[in-house]
């Protein structure tokens, strides 16, 4: 399991503000379902039941206050109840990586901390009531001064397409075996005698690995669903196989873009999109953020997108004139 470091938490962006630069010490993030107290009176045990809501938690520890420059308790501090977009990773500035996005209203407990003889400072606590997703870093924050994208590469942007099938949040699912058939079918791995579901639906495309059929299983395959633990893909297996396992190559459930512009001068036009491919050849528009024009702010944006989500992802960025902007993007699949 990859490790990372604390001087690799260098993306913390809130409204199209870097405040990675004003952390110090000790950061937390992550989000928390939201359940209500719902045993009888005089009940032996406590019971809760879901309210299939969810909240996001961004804390930070022991930072030095600075009340003149200190984004965090200046900027986001005094701004309780206002909706912001935040986008976050620990995992370092990296196409590829995993950052967790945050939409909803932010209120915070801020605290001050004095001690004799040293600095003063500040521990700040901020509850986001609204949407919190994790997902991965198309394009990492830095600045551009003309057309770029992150497929075949161009004015300084890596050849850096993402494959979900490599993705760790791509759960790997076994297989029990695949029968001796034209298609073959394929029966999920049991845990404590139990079947265990393939969440798959009709069409899906799958990658297959580690199979021993006769031809193997190896590759890409198209499944049909047969039931929930069982489904085909057009092989003719000649002998059947015992061992493989398998990855979605695409996603159905659509997902969400984040953007995140720190910094823009310039250009009349500018265009950004995360654009997705099923082949890595051919790519298409999966989100297309609004033109930035010709003024800027800290801009940021979440755009939710419905359906098919194909296998590798790249960033596109579409300027006219001349300029720079500095921009991230990421995507959460659901």
């Amino acid at each position: 399991m990859a490790k990372y470091a604390g001087t690799q938490f260098n993306v913390f962006l809130v409204d199209g503000y870097n405040l990675a630069p004003s952390l110090s010490e000790a950061v937390t993030m992550g989000k928390e379902s939201i359940t209500q107290q719902t045993n009888a009176f005089n009940a032996t045990s406590e019971e809760h039941t879901p309210l299939n809501l969810e909240k996001g938690v961004l804390s930070v520890g022991n930072g030095f206050f600075d009340a003149v420059t200190d984004p965090i308790h200046g900027a986001v501090g005094s701004s309780q109840g206002i909706s912001r977009i935040v986008c976050a990773a620990i995992e370092d500035n990296i196409i590829g990586r995993h950052f967790m996005g945050f939409q909803g209203a932010i209120d915070s407990k801020f605290e001050l901390l004095d001690s004799r003889d040293g600095l003063v400072r500040a521990n700040v606590t901020y509850l986001i009531s609204g949407n919190v997703e994790e997902g991965i870093i198309v394009q990492h924050l830095t600045a551009y001064t003309a057309d770029w994208d992150t497929k075949t590469g161009g004015a300084g942007a890596p050849d850096s397409p993402l494959d979900f099938t490599i993705d760790p949040q791509n759960r790997v699912m076994e297989i029990a075996s695949n029968s001796m058939a034209n298609p073959t079918i394929v029966t999920m791995k049991t845990f404590n005698g139990n079947p265990i579901p393939h969440g798959l639906t009709s069409t899906d495309l799958v990658f297959f690995s580690g199979s021993n059929s006769t031809p193997t299983l190896n590759g890409s395959r198209v499944a049909t669903v047969i039931s929930p633990t069982t489904f085909s893909v057009p092989v003719n297996v000649s002998v059947a196989g015992t061992l493989g396992s398998f990855v979605r190559e695409n996603s159905n459930a659509g997902g969400v873009g984040y953007l995140q512009v720190t910094a823009y001068s310039g250009f009349t036009v500018c265009l950004n999109r995360i654009m997705h491919s099923a082949n890595d050849s051919a790519y298409a528009a999966l989100v297309s953020f609004a033109d930035l024009g010709v003024t800027y702010l800290p801009t940021k944006a979440r755009i939710a997108v419905v359906g098919t989500v194909d296998r590798y992802l790249a960033s596109f960025g579409d300027v006219t004139g001349s300029g720079s902007v500095t921009v991230f993007m990421g995507f959460c699949r659901n």
